[in-house]
């Protein structure tokens, strides 16, 4: 899940087991990965759980082992899917629409050829061989249309989230070069026609790191530590985002801790602990982070 949500969808998270109050029903152990929002509320993005025997009892579900006797299988149950797409246009959107990774986007680039003046049909057969000489390596969209401005098309795409635009005139067929337009990340780069496929290719791979840095700048400028109950409601009535806390392990001190701020507990980090439970004081045996969530 990790690698996914950050490799190709550029969304970074914390992964960790789930507290016993945040386990699925039924399971032993649930493990999860937690992105956060714009809006500093952490989002559940997908799920593993350690389900044992116990289904297998409730449903008699057996297998016949090596050693030739009947036994209950172990199960375990796996899911990421729609909430992970709205994290996905929630992390990356903008005022101008969304924003899509381009590993996972269904059009990474979109050639928009500019039709007008004398030079029209040369400019449309060019662009539609660069859009055959990208294809093997690049989903691409050719925007031949007709009805609709360049300026109309440039908006259109990308409030879409296409990650990159190509542009094309008569002025850059007469110069050899398109110009490229990334979603994010920087302006308008002039590139000659002959080395168009190896920029693209290079842009493409800008733009995923791009939004992946962001996402994690944003997401590491949201984490704050507290130690005492005071520091931990301060920080989850300012909506800071996730609050990292030592937690001695007794539930009576993380329900003190859910009542403190309306926040719930996330999920429980490997980290080692330091420092005391905000709650009682006493040795922190887990880290665990808390955060408001959908």
């Amino acid at each position: 899940y990790r690698d996914f949500a950050e490799t190709d969808l550029s969304v970074p998270v914390l992964s960790g087991r789930k507290p016993d109050s945040e386990r699925f029903p039924g399971a032993l152990h649930s493990y999860t990965i937690e992105a956060l929002m714009p809006d500093g509320q952490a989002l559940q993005a997908g799920t593993s759980h350690n389900l044992g025997q116990n289904f297998a009892r409730a449903f008699n579900i057996k297998f016949l082992d090596s050693d030739n006797t009947e036994k209950f299988v172990w199960t375990t149950s796996w899911g990421l899917s729609w909430r992970m797409l709205g994290g996905l246009i929630m992390a990356h959107g903008d005022d101008r629409g969304l924003v899509l990774p381009p590993r996972v986007a269904p059009y990474q680039a979109v050639i928009v050829p500019i039709l007008s003046g004398k030079g029209r049909d040369e400019v449309l057969a060019a662009a539609r061989s660069i859009a055959s000489g990208l294809a093997p390596a690049v989903r691409v969209r050719l925007d031949d249309r007709t009805e609709v401005t360049p300026g109309w098309k440039f908006n259109d795409w990308e409030m879409r989230g296409v990650p990159l635009r190509i542009e094309l005139g008569p002025r850059d067929l007469a110069q050899r070069q398109a110009v490229l337009v990334p979603r994010v990340g920087g302006g308008k780069r002039s590139v000659p026609l002959d080395g168009l496929a190896e920029a693209v290719s290079s842009i493409l791979a800008e733009i995923q790191q791009t939004l992946l840095q962001q996402a994690k700048a944003y997401l590491d400028g949201h984490i704050v530590t507290a130690t005492t109950r005071e520091q931990f409601a301060a920080a989850i009535a300012a909506r800071s985002g996730f609050v990292r806390v030592g937690w001695c392990g007794a539930e009576a001190c993380e329900q003190a801790l859910r009542r403190e701020g309306g926040a719930s507990p996330r999920l429980i980090s490997t980290e080692t602990p330091g420092g005391p439970c905000p709650s009682c004081g006493g040795v922190a045996r887990h880290v665990v982070y808390y955060a408001r969530a959908y």
